[in-house]
């Protein structure tokens, strides 16, 4: 067990949450709540905070800990220079993982300072959706050329077939062979977010640059099974002797070898927003970019992954008011 108390509470919490959340969710909220840690013990040391224990943080301590959030800086890709501040939205994630742990652990300072009115809690902002231009998917892919082996070859597949589908990591991850259909040009997707709670499995569509990355692994696939079964479509040969699918920790440790080599920095659910914003960009209309994402509502997929361009939005609208007034002009001022 660890000795930091905050951690403590935090490995209770999500023992007692693990029948209802997903691994991937357990997963990341202990990230998220890793970071809230390292803040904490942050101003703790400088002095600014008494508490780190969940059920004895007080008021005083929120406050500090927003201060904090609201002025410390981060890595930030697109920057000059590598640091760019805590986004709002970042901010508000962590705020709102910070008090369901608070108010699971019996601790309603939030609560007391949301009834007093005067509290400043951190609001989410509509951003730019974070997509990868063409010149960063070339630099990735000649990042991927570069690596060599079984890691290469999957390395090579994430770059072309991710954004060309849409498909979330875990849904990458954890596909099997039999989910493809490639003389139809599609995948059924076998762990969707939210399986066995919202979300059932649903096709989605390959694009052509997609399906030649999937046929060029697939060889590559044979080669390094050598003959031996296996139904996931990205095996990994564990060390004590099975195969079975490549595991999130890999995922993540090669992402971080081609943001080495490309110089590009990225996230993985980068490609699903690079293939929803690539359709947008080509003139698709939001329904069917929402539906091929296989979200419920266009909501989620403007807010998030894909929405018209401003200086697009602008040259419709331009269009079409000129267009009228062409209709409408008198016969002499034509």
């Amino acid at each position: 067990m660890p000795r930091d108390p905050f951690l403590i509470a935090v490995r209770s919490y999500l023992e007692e949450m693990r029948p209802y959340w997903s691994e991937l969710t357990v997963e990341q909220r202990r990230r998220d709540l890793n970071t809230v840690a390292k803040d904490l013990w942050i101003l703790r040391k400088s002095g600014k905070l008494r508490n780190v224990r969940p059920d004895k943080i007080n008021e005083a301590d929120v406050g500090a800990l927003l201060y904090h959030w609201r002025t410390r800086t981060t890595r930030g890709r697109g920057t000059t220079t590598g640091r760019s501040a805590l986004d709002a939205n970042t901010q508000r994630h962590l705020f709102g993982v910070l008090r369901r742990l608070l108010e699971w652990s019996g601790n309603g300072v939030i609560s007391r300072l949301e009834a007093r009115g005067h509290a400043r809690f951190p609001r989410a902002i509509e951003k730019e959706i974070e997509v990868l231009s063409q010149d960063e998917l070339q630099r990735l892919t000649r990042a991927a050329d570069a690596i060599d082996g079984w890691p290469g070859d999957v390395a090579r597949l994430l770059v072309g077939f991710c954004p060309s589908t849409g498909l979330r990591p875990k849904e990458v991850r954890l596909a099997n062979l039999g989910d493809v259909d490639l003389p139809r040009s599609r995948i059924l997707v076998r762990h969707p977010k939210g399986e066995g709670s919202w979300a059932a499995p649903k096709e989605a569509m390959i694009l052509p640059v997609g399906k030649d990355a999937l046929v060029e692994f697939l060889d590559a696939r044979d080669a390094y099974l050598a003959g031996e079964p296996c139904e996931a479509l990205i095996p990994y040969r564990r060390a004590a002797g099975y195969t079975g699918p490549w595991s999130a920790a890999m995922l993540r440790k090669l992402k971080a070898e081609l943001e080495r080599l490309s110089g590009v920095r990225f996230h993985l659910k980068t490609f699903r927003a690079t293939f929803g914003q690539s359709a947008i960009d080509a003139g698709v209309r939001i329904e069917a970019v929402s539906r091929a994402l296989r979200h419920k509502s266009t909501r989620t997929t403007e807010a998030f992954y894909a929405r018209i361009r401003t200086d697009r939005a602008f040259r419709e609208i331009e269009d079409a008011f000129a267009q009228r007034t062409t209709q409408f002009a008198s016969p002499e001022s034509r």
